[in-house]
C-alpha cells in the first residue's frame, strides 16, 4: 500500500542535485484533474438537484429490480470489504481494516434492512424506522471511514478502544430506542408522510422530509467530508494509493445525495446516492484486486531475490568449505612433500660427518644433497607459480618466440630428466619449425617442463619420450608432449587437472610430487587463449597436448 515518491539524484559541479521524477509529476497533475471533475460532478448534480427540489435524484423500479439491486449492492461491498481485509499485513493495513470494518457495517445495513427484513416480514417496516436504519448505517460506517483515514499515525490502544465504542454508539441507540423502547411512537419524525406511495406521488424530497432529517443527517456528512480530507492528506504523502482517494469522493458524494434524498430501505427507488455508493465499493473491490496483484508480484520477485540472495550464500559457503578443506590438503601436501627432503638431507649430512674423508662418499652425498635441493627449489616454485595464477590480474606476456628455440631448450630439459628416457622431437607433415609463435617463454616453458617431468615419471626406465609440434589448420602450432608409459587410470582423469590430483603408476600406487603440475600448465595455457588436453591407453601410454597462436611474420 505504500507508495514512495520517486526522484532522481545525480551530481553536478561537485554537488548533489536532486530532479524531480517526471513521470511522477505528470501522474499526480493527471489525479488532480481527474480528483477535480469528479467532485465538480458530484456537486453541480446536487446543486442541480437542490435547486428543482430533489426531483431527479430518484426514480422508480419494479420490485424484483429493486430487490436484485439491494442484494448486488451489499454483496459487492461485502467482497470490497473481504479485499481490503487481505490489506492487513501491509504497512498501513490497519487503516483498511477500519475502511474494511465500513464497508462490512454498509453491506450487512442494506443485506438486513433492504433485502432479509423485508423477506421475513408480511408488513414493510416503517418509512420513519426506515429513514432512522439508513441514517445509523451510513453514520456508523462513516465513522468507521473517519477514524481509519484521518490519524496521520496507528493510535494508541485506548484511543482505539474508544473510537470503537464511538462507533458502536449509534448502533447501540438505534436497538435501545425501536427495539426495547418503541421509539416510533416518540422519535423525532424524518418524514411528514406515513408510507411509500406518498413518497412516489410527491417525487420531490423536500416535499416529504423534516428539518430533523436535515438536522441528524449532517452528522454521517461531516464524518464523510473528514475521511475525504485524511485520505487525501495520506495520497498527498505517499502513504494511500489514488483509488482510495477516488472511493472516498465517491462514498461523501452518496451521502451528500443522501443528505436530499435518503436511501429508503425496501422502497422501489433507486437514487443518485445509491449509485455512488455502489460505484464506491466497485472501485474499492477493483482497486483493491489490482493492488493485490501488485503485492503478489513484488513478494514473488523478493521471494526469487532471497532464493538467489540464499543460493549464493550456500555457494559461497561451499567455496568457503572446499578452500579449507584445500587448505588441509596443501598443508598436508607440503609437510609431507618437505619432510623427504629434509630428511634425506638429514641423513646424507651425518653421512658426510662420519664418512666424509672418503672422496667417493662426499661426492655422492654432495651430489644427492643438490638433488634434494632442486626438489625443495621446484616444490617452492610450484606453489609460488599457484598463487600467481589464481591472483585475478593473473596476466601471460606473450612474444614472438622462434618454435624451434622453445623445443630446443625444452629438448636439453628432458635429457636432464632421470631414467635415462631418450627424447625425439617430431614435426609435423610440411611444417616448418623455425616460424615463431605468441608464447609467454617463461609460462610456456614451465608447462613444457612439467609435461616433460610427468613423462619422465610416468614411463618405464629407458622408454622415449616424444616432442611433437605440427599445424593445427586454424593459424596456430600444435605442440605435444608423448610418453610410452602405463598411461592413465580411467578413474584418475577427473582428478589430474585439479589442484593437488595425482595420478597413480602401473602398480596403482600414487607418485610423489605437490599435485600442482598439470593444475597450473592449464591455467597458463588458458591465460594463452588455448587449453590442455589428454589422450590417454591404459598401458600404451600418454599424449598431453596445448595449441599456441602463430606469429605474423
Amino acid at each position: 500500500m505504500g507508495l514512495a515518491r520517486p526522484e532522481v539524484r545525480g551530481r553536478e559541479g561537485g554537488g548533489t542535485a536532486v530532479f524531480p521524477a517526471r513521470s511522477s509529476a505528470l501522474r499526480e497533475h493527471r489525479v488532480a484533474l481527474m480528483v477535480a471533475a469528479l467532485v465538480a460532478f458530484i456537486v453541480v448534480s446536487a446543486s442541480a438537484n437542490f435547486v428543482t427540489g430533489g426531483a431527479g435524484l430518484a426514480v422508480h423500479i419494479p420490485d424484483k429490480l429493486q430487490s436484485s439491486e439491494e442484494a448486488a449492492s451489499a454483496l459487492t461491498r461485502l467482497f470490497a470489504a473481504l479485499v481490503l481485509v487481505l490489506f492487513l499485513a501491509e504497512k498501513e493495513g490497519w487503516r483498511m481494516g477500519w475502511v474494511a470494518a465500513g464497508l462490512v457495517v454498509l453491506g450487512l445495513g442494506h443485506l438486513t434492512f433492504g433485502y432479509v427484513e423485508p423477506l421475513l416480514q408480511d408488513d414493510p417496516p416503517e418509512l420513519n424506522e426506515s429513514l432512522y436504519e439508513s441514517l445509523v448505517t451510513r453514520t456508523a460506517a462513516c465513522a468507521l471511514f473517519a477514524v481509519g483515514l484521518l490519524p496521520r499515525r496507528l493510535p494508541q490502544r485506548a484511543a482505539r478502544v474508544a473510537m470503537v465504542a464511538l462507533v458502536l454508539a449509534p448502533i447501540a441507540a438505534y436497538l435501545l430506542v425501536f427495539e426495547l423502547l418503541d421509539g416510533e411512537t416518540w422519535m423525532p419524525p424524518l418524514t411528514r408522510v406515513e408510507g411509500y406511495e406518498e413518497i412516489v406521488q410527491l417525487g420531490m424530497s423536500f416535499g416529504w422530509l423534516t428539518p430533523w432529517h436535515w438536522a441528524f443527517s449532517t452528522l454521517p456528512l461531516v464524518l464523510a467530508v473528514v475521511a475525504v480530507a485524511g485520505t487525501f492528506r495520506l495520497n498527498r504523502s505517499g502513504l494511500l494509493r489514488s483509488w482510495v482517494l477516488f472511493a472516498m469522493i465517491l462514498l461523501a458524494g452518496s451521502i451528500l445525495h443522501e443528505y436530499m434524498w435518503p436511501t429508503v430501505y425496501g422502497l422501489g427507488v433507486l437514487s443518485t446516492s445509491d449509485l455512488l455508493r455502489f460505484g464506491f465499493a466497485l472501485v474499492v473491490a477493483v482497486g483493491g484486486i489490482v493492488e493485490l496483484r501488485r503485492i503478489a508480484s513484488e513478494r514473488t520477485a523478493l521471494a526469487a531475490e532471497r532464493s538467489a540472495l540464499l543460493a549464493t550464500e550456500q555457494e559461497r559457503t561451499r567455496h568457503l568449505a572446499e578452500l579449507a578443506t584445500l587448505r588441509a590438503d596443501f598443508s598436508a601436501m607440503v609437510a609431507h612433500e618437505l619432510d623427504r627432503p629434509i630428511t634425506a638431507i638429514r641423513w646424507l649430512n651425518e653421512v658426510l660427518g662420519v664418512e666424509g674423508k672418503n672422496p667417493d662418499i662426499r661426492e655422492y652425498a654432495t651430489a644427492a644433497i643438490e638433488k634434494e635441493i632442486s626438489n625443495l627449489n621446484a616444490l617452492v616454485a610450484d606453489v609460488r607459480t599457484a598463487a600467481a595464477v589464481e591472483r585475478d590480474d593473473f596476466e601471460v606476456e606473450p612474444e614472438p618466440l622462434p618454435l624451434k628455440v622453445l623445443l630446443i631448450d625444452a629438448k636439453a630439459y628432458a635429457d636432464s630428466l632421470p631414467g635415462d628416457h631418450p627424447v625425439r622431437v617430431v614435426s609435423g607433415d610440411g611444417f616448418e619449425t623455425s616460424g615463431r609463435v605468441m608464447a609467454d617463454p617463461q609460462r610456456v616453458g614451465q608447462v613444457l617442463r612439467n609435461l616433460l617431468s610427468n613423462a619422465a615419471k610416468y614411463s618405464p626406465e629407458g622408454r622415449p619420450i616424444e616432442l611433437r609440434a605440427s599445424a593445427d589448420g586454424r593459424g596456430r602450432a600444435r605442440i605435444e608432449v608423448a610418453d610410452y608409459g602405463s598411461g592413465i587410470h580411467a578413474e584418475d582423469l577427473p582428478l589430474i587437472f585439479e589442484k593437488f590430483g595425482r595420478g597413480r603408476d602401473a602398480q596403482g600406487k600414487q607418485v610423489p610430487g605437490a599435485g600442482l603440475g598439470l593444475y597450473l600448465s592449464r591455467r597458463i595455457v588458458r591465460a594463452h587463449g588455448g587449453e590442455l588436453t589428454v589422450e590417454t591407453r591404459q598401458g600404451e601410454g600418454s599424449v598431453f597436448g596445448f595449441d599456441l597462436p602463430l606469429a605474423e611474420r
